[in-house]
């Protein structure tokens, strides 16, 4: 057997990781002496070299343990941690390329997007609605595509207008449980049951501001609406309508998606 010093050379691993793996179940010495000496086997070597290789590509320690207790996991493992690397590249390249935009836009003295204002009068509309909590912002799609099934099946003949917005209903922004009400014009009131429900929207006079881009990017359209407010001594009355003119259902490219 080898002391854990000894076994920390051989392997050019530290002490302290060599412990740590220990607590954590990870590798453990096969014998600790009543001083709490640990001692190694040398086959224990190959094991250990195997949790650095598998260190080396950020495949986390817990993943690591499935491996150690069976080569079969190996695969899986791997597959799932090139998954990961995948989505980072993607994510990192999608930065890159935002650095860019925003390294254009310094050498000409720009930074945030630039908006168009515009103070318009949106008429009274007959909808449908439907109230709910999506678990976060990618299920939204879900729960439109919902809304306008259950819509149909109650209202086979009823035609839907080339109108809907989203409304956030809660106080306080929620990344995760979004409290939200869906609503879709159409072309007289129907029938609804306890999820889709009628009404007729009054006319409202509003502030206009088109965003192009990701829904992510959203919070830049707000923030020049709300200084257009102040600006104009304006107050805000009522929720804020994020009305879908171009988006996944018409749209590939994210960057193209149009929203007022």
């Amino acid at each position: 057997m080898l002391k854990i010093g000894e076994f920390s050379c051989l392997a050019k691993t530290t002490v302290k990781t060599l412990r740590y793996y220990d607590e954590i179940g990870l590798l453990k010495p096969v014998f600790v002496d009543d001083n709490g000496y640990r001692y190694y086997q040398i086959d224990q070597l190959n094991e250990l070299l195997k949790i650095v290789e598998l260190r080396k590509l950020d495949i986390p320690l817990l993943d690591i343990k499935e491996v150690l207790k069976n080569d079969n996991n190996l695969q899986k493992v791997l597959e799932k941690q090139k998954t990961n690397l995948e989505n980072e590249l993607n994510k990192k390249i999608s930065q890159i390329s935002l650095i860019k935009k925003y390294i254009s836009k310094a050498k000409k003295g720009e930074f945030m997007e630039k908006y168009e204002a515009k103070e318009i009068v949106v008429p009274s509309k007959s909808v449908y609605y439907k109230h709910g909590v999506i678990d976060s912002m990618q299920d939204l799609f879900n729960f439109v595509l919902s809304a306008e099934k259950e819509c149909g099946r109650l209202n086979p003949t009823l035609k839907c207008k080339n109108y809907c917005y989203v409304t956030y209903t809660a106080n306080e922004y929620k990344e995760k449980d979004v409290e939200l009400e869906y609503v879709e014009e159409v072309e007289s009131i129907g029938v609804g049951n306890e999820t889709i429900k009628f009404r007729q929207d009054p006319e409202i006079r509003a502030l206009s501001i088109i965003h192009k881009g990701k829904y992510e990017n959203l919070q830049k359209a707000y923030a020049y609406a709300l200084n257009y407010v102040k600006e104009n001594g304006y107050s805000i009355s009522g929720l804020i309508r994020e009305v879908y003119i171009h988006g996944c259902w018409d749209e590939e490219n994210e960057d193209n998606y149009l929203t007022e």
